[in-house]
């Protein structure tokens, strides 16, 4: 077992008295794009920084993650909130009291930060978890966000950050937006210049997302995805067996590397223009899962599932800077045969593209089956997307440089891959989470598949600056 994360202080960073709306503006009601999530545990991220040159004393650190955030809340009120449940009208709000405000964590561990950190090294899922506060309930009301700096003593040292976001708050675009701002905030203080309050509000208003009948679709979701609110999670546990030993590795493919995997697809697909990197990465991420899940020799249908932004396609469109969610579901399904042919990472190109080209014609086309559409997928034979290779993970620096290792420490289920860019500009970073015996052959195929040398390289660490 990994050694404990132990708590020094916990306490809150409250937002503003004169910072909260008027009493409309402290209750959020949530759009069915929000409530669709509103089962899923929580977002959890978590960045670890070497210990910065010069030094700076951790207290520091942490006085000034926490000014930094009580400057920014106000621009996020909602995520100082508590995610609730209104029985009468039944909808899913986030609501504002007075009183609300974030749970700032700060802990200390012997964990060994060179080991999170290794060049190829198999995640210690157990102890990223550590690193991120909990903010699971059973039952609402629950706490909206939460904030943990976690000092490792003894060995190399070293700093983590991890943040829990729960989903129905904001999409991948809405939480990085939150990052880099608080990031730019708390850098500017460590670096003794000063840190301006954030007063103009970001856009939380989720009527800037409506359509026709989006009410009637928010019953629908809630009734299909946590049909015994206020609880969120079954009363029954998953059945015995169900639990997979998972293989958990984090991957780069460096930007020659994806410049090549495109100048592929044009080739096998015939076409002059280049596919986009999501696509790109994401067919051949499709075809590794299915051949190291033993699928190359059979005729079944694998999935590849993963959300599209469609703020610039609805009507009228959602403003860029709107936090809370604005995705629509992309499923796509190819045989395993076809996945293995010679031209099986240019059909998974195609079939991905195509999915992308409909909802941007169509983003609402079939959304009272986004979820029955997901959970009638065979058991797995889904591979799961999560992610965007535009998320600037790296760009994330608090004032103490960037950071060594960033993962998704909620990834949790065979089949999935996780997308953010990579520390090399036009690099991406894949983690990926599969079934042990399914890991050395994932990691053959992602590095050879279809290709002579794609330059692949384990860990965004690999390449420090």
């Amino acid at each position: 077992m990994s050694p404990t994360v132990r708590t020094r202080r916990a306490t809150t960073v409250a937002l503003a008295t004169d910072a909260l709306l008027p009493a409309p503006g402290r209750r959020v009601l949530l759009s069915p794009f929000d409530v669709y999530w509103a089962a899923l545990p929580p977002v959890r991220r978590v960045f670890l920084f070497a210990p910065p040159s010069p030094p700076v004393d951790i207290a520091d650190i942490a006085r000034e993650l926490r000014s930094s955030l009580a400057a920014l809340l106000p621009a996020f009120h909602p995520f100082a909130g508590e995610l609730v449940y209104d029985p009468e009208s039944s909808r899913l709000a986030i609501v504002c009291d007075e009183g609300a405000g974030v749970a700032f964590v700060e802990a200390e561990t012997e964990l060994d930060f060179a080991r999170l950190v290794e060049d190829g090294a198999e995640h210690d899922v157990d102890a990223l978890q550590q690193l991120v506060p909990d903010i699971r309930r059973e039952e609402l009301p629950a706490p909206v966000m939460a904030v943990q700096v976690t000092e490792f003593v003894g060995g190399t040292g070293g700093m983590a950050v991890g943040v829990a976001l729960h989903h129905t708050a904001a999409d991948g675009r809405g939480l990085w937006r939150f990052l880099e701002m608080w990031a730019t905030a708390a850098a500017a203080g460590i670096r003794g210049l000063p840190v301006t309050e954030e007063t103009s509000l970001q856009l939380h208003d989720r009527s800037l997302a409506h359509f026709d009948g989006d009410v009637e679709l928010a019953g629908l979701f809630l009734r299909q995805t946590v049909p015994e609110l206020p609880r969120t999670v079954p009363k029954e546990g998953p059945p015995a067996g169900v639990r997979t030993h998972l293989s958990r590795r984090t991957f780069t493919l460096r930007a020659s590397a994806v410049r090549r995997l495109k100048q592929q697809l044009c080739s096998e697909g015939g076409t002059v223009k280049a596919p986009s990197t999501f696509a790109a990465v994401v067919a051949h991420g499709w075809v590794s899962i299915a051949g190291a899940s033993g699928f190359f020799t059979d005729g079944g249908p694998v999935f590849a599932t993963f959300l599209a932004d469609i703020r610039a396609h609805m009507s009228p469109p959602v403003p860029e800077s709107y936090i809370g969610n604005c995705l629509a579901l992309c499923t796509v399904s190819l045989s395993g045969t076809e996945l293995a042919g010679a031209d099986g990472l240019s059909r998974a190109c195609v079939a991905i593209r195509e999915a992308v080209a409909e909802v941007r014609r169509d983003p609402l086309r079939d959304r009272s089956r986004w979820f029955t559409k997901f959970a009638d997928i065979p058991r797995g034979r889904a591979v799961i997307i999560a992610g965007s290779p535009w998320f600037p993970t790296n760009a994330v620096d608090f004032g103490f440089g960037m950071p060594a290792r960033a993962e998704l420490a909620s990834m949790n289920h065979d089949g999935e891959m996780v997308l953010v860019a990579g520390r090399e500009v036009g690099s991406v970073q894949a983690s990926v989470a599969l079934a042990a015996d399914k890991m050395p052959a994932f990691h053959e195929l992602f590095l050879t598949h279809g290709t002579s040398n794609l330059e692949l390289v384990f860990s965004p660490s690999t390449s420090r600056a």
